[in-house]
Protein backbone atom coordinates (compact mmCIF):
# COMPACT_ATOMS: atom_id res chain seq x y z
CA UNK A 1 0.00 0.00 0.00
CA UNK A 2 0.97 3.66 -0.82
CA UNK A 3 1.24 5.85 2.06
CA UNK A 4 -1.41 8.51 0.30
CA UNK A 5 -3.76 5.65 -0.08
CA UNK A 6 -3.43 5.01 3.65
CA UNK A 7 -3.43 8.53 4.75
CA UNK A 8 -6.36 9.59 6.65
CA UNK A 9 -6.82 13.37 4.67
CA UNK A 10 -7.21 11.18 1.33
CA UNK A 11 -9.81 8.77 2.71
CA UNK A 12 -11.90 11.66 4.41
CA UNK A 13 -11.86 13.32 0.41
CA UNK A 14 -12.47 10.23 -0.94
CA UNK A 15 -15.56 9.89 1.34
CA UNK A 16 -16.67 13.76 0.51
CA UNK A 17 -15.86 13.30 -3.59
CA UNK A 18 -18.72 9.61 -3.33
CA UNK A 19 -20.95 12.08 -1.14
CA UNK A 20 -21.14 15.07 -3.38
CA UNK A 21 -21.40 12.85 -6.47
CA UNK A 22 -24.58 10.16 -4.71
CA UNK A 23 -26.10 13.88 -3.64
CA UNK A 24 -25.85 14.91 -6.91
CA UNK A 25 -27.38 11.92 -8.50
CA UNK A 26 -30.10 12.00 -6.15
CA UNK A 27 -30.56 15.59 -6.72
CA UNK A 28 -30.65 14.46 -10.56
CA UNK A 29 -33.02 11.88 -9.89
CA UNK A 30 -35.41 14.54 -8.07
CA UNK A 31 -35.83 17.10 -10.37
CA UNK A 32 -36.25 14.31 -13.68
CA UNK A 33 -38.91 12.66 -11.77
CA UNK A 34 -40.57 16.16 -10.62
CA UNK A 35 -40.23 17.19 -14.41
CA UNK A 36 -41.90 13.99 -15.21
CA UNK A 37 -44.95 14.59 -12.79
CA UNK A 38 -45.69 18.10 -13.69
CA UNK A 39 -45.55 16.97 -17.82
CA UNK A 40 -47.84 13.93 -17.06
CA UNK A 41 -50.25 16.08 -14.89
CA UNK A 42 -50.56 18.80 -17.73
CA UNK A 43 -50.76 16.00 -20.44
CA UNK A 44 -53.92 14.50 -18.33
CA UNK A 45 -55.41 18.12 -17.72
CA UNK A 46 -55.09 18.60 -21.70
CA UNK A 47 -56.77 15.84 -22.87
CA UNK A 48 -59.80 16.47 -20.04
CA UNK A 49 -59.69 20.10 -21.55
CA UNK A 50 -59.65 18.30 -25.51
CA UNK A 51 -62.29 15.87 -24.32
CA UNK A 52 -64.88 18.90 -22.54
CA UNK A 53 -64.18 21.13 -25.38
CA UNK A 54 -64.66 18.48 -27.92
CA UNK A 55 -68.10 16.80 -26.35
CA UNK A 56 -71.39 17.64 -28.88
CA UNK A 57 -74.06 17.17 -26.94
CA UNK A 58 -76.91 16.03 -28.93
CA UNK A 59 -79.86 17.81 -29.30
CA UNK A 60 -82.84 16.10 -28.34
CA UNK A 61 -85.46 15.52 -31.10
CA UNK A 62 -87.89 18.77 -31.58
CA UNK A 63 -90.83 17.34 -33.68
CA UNK A 64 -92.74 13.64 -32.22
CA UNK A 65 -95.15 11.96 -34.92
CA UNK A 66 -97.91 10.85 -32.54
CA UNK A 67 -101.29 8.49 -32.91
CA UNK A 68 -104.06 9.63 -34.23
CA UNK A 69 -106.29 12.54 -33.13
CA UNK A 70 -109.13 9.88 -31.77
CA UNK A 71 -106.55 8.25 -29.53
CA UNK A 72 -106.65 11.05 -27.24
CA UNK A 73 -110.17 10.38 -25.12
CA UNK A 74 -112.12 13.85 -24.72
CA UNK A 75 -111.08 15.19 -20.86
CA UNK A 76 -107.66 13.43 -20.94
CA UNK A 77 -104.53 14.20 -20.38
CA UNK A 78 -101.57 11.62 -22.21
CA UNK A 79 -98.18 12.53 -21.58
CA UNK A 80 -96.04 12.27 -24.73
CA UNK A 81 -92.38 12.78 -26.50
CA UNK A 82 -90.52 11.06 -23.94
CA UNK A 83 -92.60 13.11 -20.99
CA UNK A 84 -91.76 16.78 -22.54
CA UNK A 85 -95.43 17.60 -22.96
CA UNK A 86 -98.89 16.48 -22.78
CA UNK A 87 -102.04 16.52 -24.78
CA UNK A 88 -105.15 17.86 -24.00
CA UNK A 89 -108.42 16.95 -25.32
CA UNK A 90 -111.65 19.34 -24.85
CA UNK A 91 -114.50 19.94 -26.74
CA UNK A 92 -112.70 22.47 -28.99
CA UNK A 93 -109.68 19.91 -29.78
CA UNK A 94 -106.17 19.04 -28.80
CA UNK A 95 -103.67 21.41 -27.14
CA UNK A 96 -100.01 20.31 -26.11
CA UNK A 97 -98.65 22.02 -23.21
CA UNK A 98 -95.42 21.54 -22.73
CA UNK A 99 -93.90 20.05 -19.14
CA UNK A 100 -90.57 22.00 -18.91
CA UNK A 101 -91.09 24.40 -16.25
CA UNK A 102 -90.36 27.95 -16.79
CA UNK A 103 -88.68 28.17 -13.97
CA UNK A 104 -85.03 25.91 -14.66
CA UNK A 105 -86.52 23.85 -17.19
CA UNK A 106 -87.25 20.42 -15.29
CA UNK A 107 -90.17 18.20 -16.85
CA UNK A 108 -93.30 18.75 -14.54
CA UNK A 109 -95.40 16.35 -13.82
CA UNK A 110 -99.15 15.66 -13.25
CA UNK A 111 -100.61 16.19 -10.07
CA UNK A 112 -104.63 16.56 -8.79
CA UNK A 113 -104.87 20.34 -9.56
CA UNK A 114 -103.12 20.85 -12.97
CA UNK A 115 -99.06 20.18 -12.57
CA UNK A 116 -96.13 20.37 -10.46
CA UNK A 117 -92.29 20.67 -10.52
CA UNK A 118 -90.44 18.30 -8.99
CA UNK A 119 -87.33 20.66 -8.59
CA UNK A 120 -88.31 23.51 -6.55
CA UNK A 121 -92.07 22.89 -5.81
CA UNK A 122 -94.11 25.13 -8.74
CA UNK A 123 -97.63 24.48 -9.25
CA UNK A 124 -99.62 24.91 -12.51
CA UNK A 125 -102.98 24.43 -13.15
CA UNK A 126 -104.52 22.19 -15.89
CA UNK A 127 -104.21 24.86 -18.35
CA UNK A 128 -100.96 26.22 -17.22
CA UNK A 129 -100.90 29.14 -15.15
CA UNK A 130 -98.81 29.49 -12.47
CA UNK A 131 -100.29 28.40 -9.14
CA UNK A 132 -97.37 28.48 -6.82
CA UNK A 133 -93.44 29.71 -7.68
CA UNK A 134 -90.67 29.88 -7.80
CA UNK A 135 -92.18 29.86 -11.60
CA UNK A 136 -93.74 33.28 -12.84
CA UNK A 137 -94.38 32.15 -16.01
CA UNK A 138 -97.26 29.91 -17.19
CA UNK A 139 -96.25 26.63 -18.98
CA UNK A 140 -96.12 27.11 -22.60
CA UNK A 141 -98.33 25.16 -25.34
CA UNK A 142 -96.69 23.76 -28.62
CA UNK A 143 -97.76 23.09 -32.03
CA UNK A 144 -99.93 21.04 -32.92
CA UNK A 145 -100.92 19.52 -36.70
CA UNK A 146 -101.85 16.50 -38.85
CA UNK A 147 -99.53 15.32 -41.17
CA UNK A 148 -100.45 12.72 -44.38
CA UNK A 149 -100.97 9.80 -42.51
CA UNK A 150 -103.39 11.31 -40.53
CA UNK A 151 -101.46 11.28 -37.36
CA UNK A 152 -101.19 14.34 -34.84
CA UNK A 153 -97.46 16.02 -35.30
CA UNK A 154 -95.80 17.89 -32.38
CA UNK A 155 -93.47 20.35 -32.77
CA UNK A 156 -91.70 21.56 -29.50
CA UNK A 157 -89.62 24.04 -31.66
CA UNK A 158 -92.90 26.23 -32.17
CA UNK A 159 -95.05 27.73 -29.16
CA UNK A 160 -98.66 28.23 -29.80
CA UNK A 161 -101.29 30.60 -27.26
CA UNK A 162 -103.04 28.33 -25.13
CA UNK A 163 -106.61 29.24 -26.90
CA UNK A 164 -105.53 27.64 -30.14
CA UNK A 165 -106.79 24.11 -30.33
CA UNK A 166 -106.01 21.17 -33.25
CA UNK A 167 -109.60 20.79 -34.16
CA UNK A 168 -110.60 16.65 -34.50
CA UNK A 169 -112.40 15.97 -37.56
Amino acid sequence: MTTSENNPKHLHRAAAQRAVVSEASRRDFLALFGRGALWATAGVTVVALLRYLSFNESTPPQVFVLNEPNAYPLGTLTSVAEGRAFIQRDARGLSAINATCTHLGCLVKPSPAGFECPCHDSRFTTDGAVTNGPATAPLSYSALSIDSAGKVVLDLSQTRSAEVRLPIP
